[in-house]
């Protein structure tokens, strides 16, 4: 079987982990390095550090969005596979999959994230560059369960309506 351009649930989940953990250590090393720079770069020349705080701000915003975008996809690809899951059976394992995981590891990753997040060497710079982040990680009991819900009623919907063969 041909698998080039695809991606298993396992590694997709994988990465989420791996960026909600790498977000705030990766934005500690920029800012605090970059911002020593900025400042020695200042007495020298300060259109170079002005560059130098301006591509810095660049990168540091762009966690926030990395994050979102992730996230989405994950949320899409349950969605999408509750939407599907009366058209093959591969859908609903996918479905189960991406449930189970969801449940068994959710706790321990926010647990992990709350650590990291809320430590004092990373917390100015993760409430103050990763905004939704943040309301994501403080709400996540129930954006989940607003996600299952709504996966619910797809899967309802679909088997109550659709899969009658009316």
């Amino acid at each position: 079987m041909n698998k080039l351009g695809q991606i298993g649930v396992v590694s997709l989940v994988g990465v989420v982990i791996a960026l909600l953990f790498l977000a705030p250590i990766l934005l500690k090393i920029v800012t605090s390095t970059t911002t020593q720079f900025a400042t020695a770069l200042n007495s020298t020349d300060s259109n170079a550090a002005e560059t130098v705080t301006t591509m810095t701000n660049t990168w540091v915003n762009l966690w926030d969005w990395v994050l979102i975008l992730v996230f989405g996809l994950n949320i899409i690809l349950l969605l999408l596979s509750a939407f599907f899951i009366d058209t093959h059976p591969a859908f609903v394992l996918v479905y189960i999959m991406v449930a189970f995981f969801t449940m068994a590891f959710a706790p321990n990753i926010l647990d992990a994230t709350d650590k990291i997040w809320n430590s004092a060497y990373y917390a100015a710079d993760s409430n103050l560059y990763l905004p939704f982040m943040d309301f994501v990680r403080t709400n996540f009991g129930l954006i989940i369960l607003g996600v299952f819900v709504l996966s619910g009623i797809i899967m309802y919907a679909k088997f109550k309506y659709f899969g009658s063969g009316v």
